[in-house]
């Protein structure tokens, strides 16, 4: 049981502490918590990054395959804003994007007539 608990400790951490990031970052500082809740504010900012770091990493490579596919002027702008509002909380970009590169397409044999019908008697 105390395994679940932690785990709904750690969410509801990262939960708020993600609501004190965008907040911050409206504002454009870290904004000061009363003296009884400051040590609960750090650790649920603390949580909110740790959290969001591995939510952009695991996010980037599906971005950037699919942004491959979008025509260059659509996928430079989406680009471009993906990374501002990362930028704007203050989540770095992993570096699994920079090494990120077009993925091969995979060759479809074409079934030669006839083959996959059922043959008549």
């Amino acid at each position: 049981m105390s395994e679940v608990l932690d785990q709904v400790k750690t969410a509801a951490y990262a939960s708020v502490g993600v609501n004190l990031l965008v907040t911050d970052a409206i504002v454009g500082r870290e904004l000061p918590a009363p003296d009884f809740i400051e040590e609960h504010a750090t650790l649920a900012r603390k949580h909110a990054t740790q959290a969001l770091t591995d939510f952009r990493a695991f996010t980037e490579p599906h971005a950037i395959r699919l942004t491959e596919q979008l025509p260059s002027s659509v996928a430079d702008a989406i680009t471009d804003n993906r990374n501002k509002a990362w930028d704007f909380i203050g989540i770095e970009a992993p570096s699994v994007a920079a090494k990120a590169t077009k993925r091969p397409t995979a060759k479809v044999k074409k079934a030669a007539a006839g083959d996959g019908e059922p043959k008549k008697s």
